[in-house]
């Protein structure tokens, strides 16, 4: 009996001990993840202190997190380098689009996450998650503008309700932006105008709108620092950068574009050859947790609140007050395709004709706006000549000449040719400032009556001396 039991003691230890050991499906969590990322700080301290947290109480496997900002556009660039040997695990953070061209070309490892099936296949026309696992959404992003009400009021400012309010001249210096090529964020912002207004008539908007743009910052997040400093009113966001400066006490608020808007899954992928790729599986797991969605929502998990409360990609979840349903908002529809086809050109297309040109499309609007106040000038000249009786037809003629002139101005700058612009403009300004000229001043008609009446008089006057000299 006593044999017996020694016997079933030690089975029992060897079973205890097989059971602690990784078996096929189980793999050791490293004790450390590097994140690449183009969040703000105020996101990455509250993921990486709740992760770690979670890692040490629940798993009783501690791991360190360790982050590196980078812009989405910048990330990529460095995937690319690294090629398979990258110096980071997780690439986190940026459009669909980004993360869709990594995985073509490779640079990222497949992992579907535990609740993998709570992420809808799709939101607002593009793909939530890859089929094949390469990356998925973790949040939603929409993109609107941040405004500082106190400086709307300093300067007198109306509040923007939509993109087409942005050309108002009275926001001339006053709006605050990034780049499309420095940000991805921004990027998608141009791309929602393109396909809002078709491609033609939104560069031609994009082109009108840098006119009030006063800055062009090196990355996204600069933007709203700018906004809460009220060094500008408005700035071109992505949307939880608002609720951000929001929930910290700024006189910020977020307001979604009413004419085009959109909504993007931001995403999260493991680089191809990670070098601590089971922490960075677990990271995944945490993001699309209930957890880790909630604690991006801004709700408290584990003694930590993220102070960027932001949209999950999961629908299964409530949201917060505080954040909006982008689903009642009306949306355009989005061609992912068409985005990802012209990705690189419409990058270029800006830099190389608004933000590198900016200066030079400043002037060459201001000459058209000096054409137009010339051509307005002469038309109420023209006005006041008429009243007087002035012929104006021939005027008229000249200055027609310079509304076509500056018709064709405004062609060109819409393609971004500065340089026909202004002299379209400058030559529109000389003929409607000439046009005046052409009025020919009406005949003398009061002058001529008076010498008719004179010579009236003289001729009466000389008739009744005349017979009066005959009648003595």
């Amino acid at each position: 009996m006593k044999r017996i039991l020694v016997s079933l003691l030690v089975l029992s230890l060897i079973f205890t001990a097989s059971c602690m050991l990784p078996t096929a499906g189980q793999q050791t969590i490293e004790n450390e993840l590097v994140i690449i990322s183009s969040h703000s700080k105020g996101i990455l301290d509250s993921f990486k202190a709740a992760f770690e947290k979670y890692t040490n109480d629940v798993l009783k496997t501690p791991v360190t997190l360790r982050y590196s900002y980078y812009s989405s556009e910048d990330c990529y660039k460095l995937a690319k380098e690294w090629a398979g040997k990258p110096k980071a695990d997780i690439w986190w953070g940026g459009g669909v689009t980004l993360f869709q061209t990594a995985a073509k070309e490779n640079l990222l490892l497949k992992y579907k996450c535990k609740d993998w099936g709570k992420i809808p296949t799709s939101l607002f026309g593009l793909p939530a998650r890859d089929a094949d696992g390469s990356w998925t959404g973790y949040a939603v992003s929409g993109f609107g503008l941040a405004i500082n009400l106190d400086y709307l009021k300093k300067y007198n400012l109306p509040e923007p309700k939509t993109w087409m309010d942005l050309l108002n001249p009275a926001y001339r210096g006053h709006i605050v932006m990034c780049t499309p090529t420095r940000s991805s964020s921004t990027h998608q912002m141009v791309e929602i105008i393109l396909q809002g207004m078709g491609t033609d008539a939104g560069w031609a908007y994009l082109r009108k709108m840098a006119v009030n743009v006063g800055l062009f910052t090196g990355r996204s997040g600069d933007v709203i620092n700018d906004i809460n400093k009220g060094e500008h009113g408005i700035g071109l966001v992505v949307d939880y950068y608002g609720f951000e400066s929001y929930a910290a006490g700024y006189p910020v608020k977020l307001v979604y574009p009413s004419d085009y808007s959109y909504a993007n899954p931001d995403s999260v992928a493991i680089l191809s050859g990670a070098t601590h790729p089971n922490a960075s599986r677990l990271f995944i797991d945490y993001l699309i947790s209930e957890e880790g969605q909630k604690l991006g929502m801004g709700i408290e998990q584990r003694g930590v609140k993220d102070p960027s409360p932001r949209l999950p990609v999961r629908t299964d979840l409530a949201l917060p007050s505080y954040l909006p349903d982008l689903t009642k908002m009306k949306m355009i529809a989005f061609n992912d395709t068409l985005s990802n086809a012209r990705w690189r050109d419409v990058n270029t297309v800006y830099e190389e004709t608004i933000e590198k040109k900016h200066a030079e499309l400043k002037e060459a609007w201001s000459a058209i706006e000096s054409a137009q106040k010339s051509i307005t000038g002469a038309e109420n000249q023209m006005k006041s000549m008429e009243n007087e009786g002035y012929d104006t037809s021939k005027a008229k003629a000249e200055l027609t000449k310079a509304k076509d002139l500056i018709t064709g101005a405004l062609k060109t700058f819409d393609a971004g040719d500065y340089g026909a612009t202004k002299s379209s403009a400058a030559k529109a300004s000389d003929t409607a400032k000439a046009s005046t000229g052409l009025a020919e001043k009406p005949p003398p008609y009061s002058t001529y009556a008076m010498i008719v009446v004179v010579v009236l008089v003289l001729v009466v006057a000389v008739y009744y001396y005349s017979k009066k000299k005959r009648a003595k």
